[in-house]
């Protein structure tokens, strides 16, 4: 009885949850529930860490943070550029927290509340986390200790709480930034070179030797008595596996559709600008300008080219814009689905380029004192520094040679005085209080130039070509309702195949197709054989239908995909160990190179030079060559030695002569050894990432 009351009590709470599930389908929304269920599901798994699932809403929760921060600084990014980096700071945030981090610990490194106080003043100990922030930059775009106080003091006061959760955000990267570069830096210390592995490298980089050679290539034809068995080849496999680690990819076809204007699309484009034209040609000058930004495609830019600059664009245009005089109209004229009418507005002889010079200054009274007393551009310079103090780079204040397009779009406007100036000829600009001081440093020598209007309208596909492009999009998809029925279909109708192959997780880009996310991230949730609904790309232009061919899981490559070039590598193996046994017959009695040479019938070549570290490519630099030639000379071996069995082929050799440098010194030892460091430190995080088993599966979702 006792057992059965236990099991009872134990059962009852299961038994509980059964009926309340069982009630609940009755009132609750089954799509609802299978949400639910959906959030318990390893399916929605946004990756795995260290054994640890992330789920799709606690990646989520972090992301829309993130999401919040970027909003909050305002950074000039579009929408696809702005979620991609989103998407990456996320899965960053939690690689640092499951692996990084973890790992600093383990080795005893860590961050005490006063260091993150020191690491928040400016001065040596500032967390570069903190130098680029815009919330803490003064008008010079340099960190104020004034602005972050502020800054930090005006958190109680936000009612929406963003400016805690950006500041939290920080003081969380700052501690990350700070264990890492600690873990970096003692990794770094750890890695020390002896004396004894200094004077070696030394000697195999100033201790080089001139060499007379032979060199016998193995035959590349098939040689009937040398065979390599499939356990001989299986042995190889097993010993290279570890190198042939991939991740899954997916091979797939696809059928892009085109979504280009009908010759009905051209013919309402062309009707349309010739009534803009007559409209166009009845405006002044003055006039112009409002007209181009209301109706034309193409944006109203308001500086100078010369010929040869609108070439790319549109030959037709650029010749006119050259050869046309101030006031006269170009006609209407189609280019690549674009038609293009011009006026000229202004011809004028002006520099291609200028070369220019700015500092920011704190008032206009500054601006003013210091253009009444710089006279050369070395004062310039030296004012400039003051004033950009923490600018990196050669000289302060230098945006150098830029043409007066990049002008237009890159600088604010009052920076087109520069093509109007002289060399020398300085300029102060206003920007909502801030003052800056821009000088003409030098000029190119001025060229005709001209200003031009021009109207243009885009042939651009209507809803009715869209719909037709759809349409055929779906006979295509109707008909393949597998991969075969696919391809028969697109073949019998002269639609081109497009092959997608080893396509990884996550890709944005198909071949030469762009903004193909769906697609990839179809093909990734697919089986063999199932062929997609239709998609559309992100820009519009294609309408896509695919069917999945083959799926390559993640793992090691199968032997079967390895085995002919296994197999012609112990082919050239057991070439190369029969040729030396052959050669070293034929050899056998010589003690200089010329006798080896005359007894093989080889040519002898020579090599000057040679240290250790000679490995530039080519035959006869052969790894196993050098190493040989190397080790004989560390032995003071000058007779012939052979037979080398190098990768291709055999080779013998005699050191003629020894040079002893001392260009290669200690500094350059440690050097290297520095950039050894560096780059293990490079590939440090993606080491851990592997070694805890790091899985990246955004691409389903994002």
């Amino acid at each position: 009885m006792a057992v059965l009351e236990k099991m009872r009590k134990r059962m009852g709470v299961f038994i509980s949850i059964v009926i309340a599930l069982a009630l609940l389908a009755f009132i609750v929304n089954p799509e609802d529930l299978q949400r639910v269920a959906s959030m318990f599901s390893s399916k929605y798994d946004v990756g795995k860490i260290a054994g640890k699932s992330i789920s799709h809403s606690e990646f989520s929760k972090r992301h829309d943070k993130y999401n919040r921060i970027l909003g909050l600084t305002n950074q000039d990014l579009n929408k696809e550029e702005g979620s991609e980096m989103v998407n990456n700071v996320t899965w960053q945030s939690f690689i640092a927290d499951e692996v990084l981090i973890p790992a600093c610990e383990k080795a005893g490194v860590k961050v005490g509340s006063k260091e993150m106080v020191e690491m928040a003043k400016a001065g040596a100990d500032l967390s570069p986390v903190l130098m680029n922030e815009i919330f803490f930059m003064d008008e010079n775009g340099i960190f104020s200790q004034d602005r972050l106080q502020q800054f930090v003091q005006n958190i109680p006061y936000d009612q929406t709480g963003q400016y805690a959760e950006y500041w939290d955000n920080l003081q969380n990267n700052m501690l990350q930034d700070r264990m890492f570069t600690k873990y970096s830096v003692m990794l770094a210390k750890s890695a020390v070179s002896n004396n004894l592995q200094v004077r070696r490298e030394i000697a195999d980089n100033n201790n080089s030797y001139d060499v007379d050679f032979i060199l016998q290539p193995a035959s590349f034809e098939k040689d009937t008595a040398i065979t390599v068995t499939n356990e001989e080849i299986k042995k190889y496999y097993e010993k290279i596996k570890p190198s042939l680690k991939k991740v899954e990819t997916r091979d797939a076809k696809m059928v892009v559709f085109e979504i280009l204007p009908s010759e009905k699309d051209v013919r309402n484009a062309k009707e349309d600008i010739e009534k803009l034209y007559k409209e166009f040609q009845g405006l002044s000058d003055s006039e112009v300008k409002s007209f181009i930004e209301r109706y034309s495609d193409t944006p109203f830019n308001d500086f100078y080219v010369k010929k040869g600059d609108l070439k790319d664009w549109s030959s037709i245009l650029d010749e006119f814009a050259s050869s046309a005089s101030a006031g006269t109209f170009m006609e209407p004229q189609p280019y690549d689905n674009v038609f293009v009418a011009a006026k000229v507005l202004d011809i004028a002889s002006r520099p291609d380029s200028v070369y220019l010079k700015y500092m920011p200054v704190p008032d206009e009274k500054t601006a003013d004192s210091l253009m009444a007393t710089i006279k050369s551009s070395e004062q310039f310079t030296a004012e400039a520094a003051k004033y950009l103090a923490g600018q990196r780079g050669a000289e302060p204040g230098t945006i150098g040679w830029v043409t007066e397009a990049v002008a237009y779009s890159q600088l604010p406007p009052e920076f087109m005085k520069a093509f109007t100036s002289k060399k020398g000829d300085m300029f102060k600009l206003e920007n909502n209080g801030f003052f800056v001081i821009a000088r003409v440093d030098n000029l190119t020598n001025p060229v005709k130039k001209s200003k031009i209007a021009v109207l243009s309208r885009q042939a651009n596909a209507s809803q009715e070509t869209f719909s037709n492009v759809y349409a055929e999009a779906g006979k295509l998809k109707e008909a393949g309702t597998n991969l075969e029925k696919f391809e028969k279909y697109a073949l019998d109708n002269n639609l081109e195949l497009y092959p997608v192959e080893n396509l990884l997780g996550g890709a944005k880009n198909i071949g030469s197709y762009e903004k193909m996310s769906e697609v990839s991230r179809w093909i990734f949730d697919a089986k063999e054989g199932q062929v997609s609904e239709i998609f559309t790309t992100g820009d519009n232009k294609y309408y896509v239908v695919a069917a999945l061919e083959k799926i390559h899981p993640a793992g090691y490559a199968e032997i079967s995909e390895f085995t002919p070039q296994i197999r012609e590598f112990l082919t050239m193996q057991k070439k190369v160990e029969k040729l030396a046994k052959e050669l070293d017959a034929k050899v056998s009695g010589a003690t200089t190179i010329e006798e080896a040479s005359e007894k093989l019938v080889l040519p002898v070549s020579s090599l000057t030079g040679v240290t250790f570290s000679s490995l530039t490519g080519g035959a006869q630099n052969d790894p196993i060559l050098i190493g040989n030639i190397a080790k004989a000379g560390a032995d003071g071996n000058h007779s012939l030695v052979g037979p080398v069995k190098g990768s291709l082929g055999v080779a013998y050799f005699q050191i003629k002569g020894q040079n002893n440098g001392a260009f290669y010194t200690e500094s350059d030892a440690q050097r290297k050894n520095d950039q050894n460091i560096y780059s293990i430190l490079n590939v440090l995080p993606q080491v851990m990432c592997d070694d805890a088993k790091v899985e990246d599966l955004r691409y389903k979702f994002y």
